[in-house]
């Protein structure tokens, strides 16, 4: 598999088996999610009670798009939320008890910084383990900026690691103002915009 053999399109409702797996695969050490789960013991087992609904909601919203290889197996995937600026999108789920109080924070904390303009929100994108650095990232990132350049709409996100932020700036995404850091040493997420 090489960069170019990769693209991307939203994910089939007949698929939410397998992009849940998916999702469970490239999510589980994502800076974010790891931080909210923060249970070392079963990360995954916690993960899939946690985002097998938003994950359906996603799909059948056709927000969740996948990166797919010339075999049209999913390596990818990344959540796009059409926004009308009265109020953050969010599809990260409340969680149970251990989770809620940090999902919550997460959500406050960003909630304060998104733009209170129509755009669209890449709430989260990540790659399989193995399949990282092979252009999964990009592939995603150019279907959803084209669409929301179709619709003539900005994109806003918050990176939540080095390399991400270095990603999104390669697809001409700017800051948007200071990091925010997550408490209990939890990741520091930089609010990017890329104009329409």
């Amino acid at each position: 598999m090489t960069a170019s053999t990769l693209t991307a399109r939203p994910a089939r409702t007949s698929e939410v088996d397998t992009v849940s797996a998916l999702c469970l695969a490239a999510f589980a050490d994502e800076a974010v999610t790891a931080w909210v789960l923060a249970d070392p013991d079963a990360p995954l087992a916690a993960m899939r009670e946690t985002f097998t609904a938003s994950l359906v909601a996603a799909v059948e919203a056709e927000a969740l798009v996948v990166a797919v290889t010339a075999a049209d197996d999913a390596v990818g995937a990344s959540i796009w939320l059409d926004s009308d600026g009265t109020s953050p999108d969010n599809l990260m789920p409340a969680g149970d008890a251990r989770t809620s109080g940090r999902t919550a924070m997460v959500r406050s904390l960003t909630s304060a910084r998104h733009p209170r303009v129509p755009h669209v929100y890449l709430s989260a994108m990540a790659a399989r383990p193995e399949c990282r650095g092979l252009g999964a990232g990009s592939a995603m990132l150019r279907y959803g900026l084209d669409r929301a350049h179709r619709l003539s709409l900005p994109v806003y996100l918050e990176a939540s690691t080095p390399q991400s932020r270095k990603l999104y700036a390669r697809h001409d995404f700017v800051d948007q103002g200071p990091p925010l850091p997550l408490p209990d040493s939890g990741p520091v997420l930089q609010p990017m915009w890329h104009e329409a």
